[in-house]
């Protein structure tokens, strides 16, 4: 057995331990379906909403990321511009919240881990090394995330941006979880470059990219591995345990 205080590696959550694209798409639609849809005058195609309504999610998470919206407005502002798209001018307030819980509410039933998931933690730990997670995002929703995948993280190894007086991609919040484990070496896995592995590797991390849609890395440092399917993460993962 490996000293356990060795050896330290975090997850991401969204996106990384499970889809959460497939997650948001389903919430998203159920919330549409339950809520929006029965007021409706002109009915419209979920699916097509969707579509549409993901555009949106896109177009405005820039202006999010940079702190130029709220959450609320972001969230919003999203919605409000998929229902102009159908001519439809549905705004009352209490709709647009009623959509934002339901969404909140359902998507942590949509969540399923990846295949490979738990027996990779397994690994880790039977190693006696630790596993925790760095997420972003609003605290009882992340967590009610990681109640759905079933996966044992300890809490004194679980942190939450919101939970916290800072988020990724601040390099503080991976120094300050550094200076809470006592551990000499540090991995990071997650799938955004920017939010997750760059500041991971500023912050002195190896830097293990869960790349399946082969992306190209904004720059090579020795301390980043590159995955893009599940084999070559579960090779990374074992090649830096042991």
């Amino acid at each position: 057995m490996n000293n356990s205080t060795s050896k330290a590696f975090f997850f991401d959550l969204d996106n990384t331990l499970f889809d959460y694209e497939a997650s948001f798409k389903q919430a998203s639609l159920f919330a549409f379906i339950s809520i929006l849809h029965p007021v409706l005058n002109k009915p419209i195609n979920p699916e097509k909403w969707f579509k549409v309504y993901k555009t949106f999610c896109d177009l405005y998470w820039p202006a999010y990321e940079k702190k130029m919206l709220t959450r609320e407005e972001y969230q919003r502002n999203r919605l409000v511009s998929s229902l102009l798209s159908f001519n439809i001018q549905l705004f009352d307030q209490r709709q647009m919240d009623a959509f934002r819980k339901r969404f909140e509410e359902e998507i942590p039933s949509f969540v399923q881990p990846y295949p490979w998931v738990e027996e990779m933690i397994n690994f880790i730990k039977m190693h006696g090394y630790v596993a925790g997670i760095i997420s972003n995002g609003e605290s009882v929703l992340q967590r009610k995330k990681l109640s759905m995948l079933g996966l044992s993280f300890s809490e004194s190894h679980t942190y939450i941006s919101s939970e916290l007086s800072f988020a990724k991609p601040s390099i503080e919040l991976f120094n300050y979880v550094k200076s809470k484990i006592c551990a000499e070496q540090f991995y990071y896995v997650g799938d955004s470059f920017s939010l997750d592995i760059h500041p991971a590797i500023k912050a002195g991390w190896t830097g293990i990219w869960w790349n399946p849609s082969k992306q190209i890395p904004e720059l090579l440092h020795p301390n980043l591995y590159n995955c893009q399917s599940a084999d070559e993460l579960n090779h990374v993962i074992k090649k830096c345990i042991e």
